[in-house]
């Protein structure tokens, strides 16, 4: 795969879950299953862009996906930053498992890539002109107030 080709895949990943991960965040109970998570954000996302049943359904496999990689990945967190600790307090830096960790990373990444990219696909492919439109700039409009000139 060209990197051209990974660097494309990663920003389409980032924006198509950066609407789940706000959805989330957003919401003060973090004590909520993933299945309570992808409910509340695809009732926001429903009532923001007025999704009909078939959207929604798109949408809640999207959100599906991306729950499912989220609680992949903290179940692997704490384990990373016990390693992550360890490399930190050896008295010589052990570069070979740092890249490895690296590597595992980005395997992970390419590996679940594509299950986001497809839901992703048919989610946006279902929306009308108007719907992608405010898709649009809420995306705009959450990548500003991130970078500080939103608040």
């Amino acid at each position: 795969m060209k990197l051209s080709s990974k660097i494309i895949g990663a920003i389409i990943l980032i924006v198509g879950s950066s609407g789940a991960v706000y959805a989330f965040s957003k919401h003060s109970d973090w004590q909520m299953t993933p299945d309570e998570k992808v409910e509340f954000v695809t009732d926001r996302v429903t009532k923001k862009l007025n999704l009909d049943s078939q959207q929604q359904q798109n949408f809640t496999a999207l959100a599906e996906t991306v729950a499912q990689i989220m609680l992949e990945a903290r179940d692997s967190r704490q384990q990373q930053v016990n390693e992550i600790g360890a490399l930190l307090q050896d008295p010589s830096f052990n570069q070979a498992r740092a890249m490895e960790m690296v590597q595992q990373k980005t395997q992970m990444i390419n590996a679940k890539a594509p299950l986001v990219i497809s839901s992703l696909a048919v989610f946006l492919d279902s929306l009308n002109a108007e719907q992608k439109q405010q898709l649009e700039e809420f995306i705009e409009h959450h990548r500003h107030r991130r970078h500080g000139t939103g608040h």
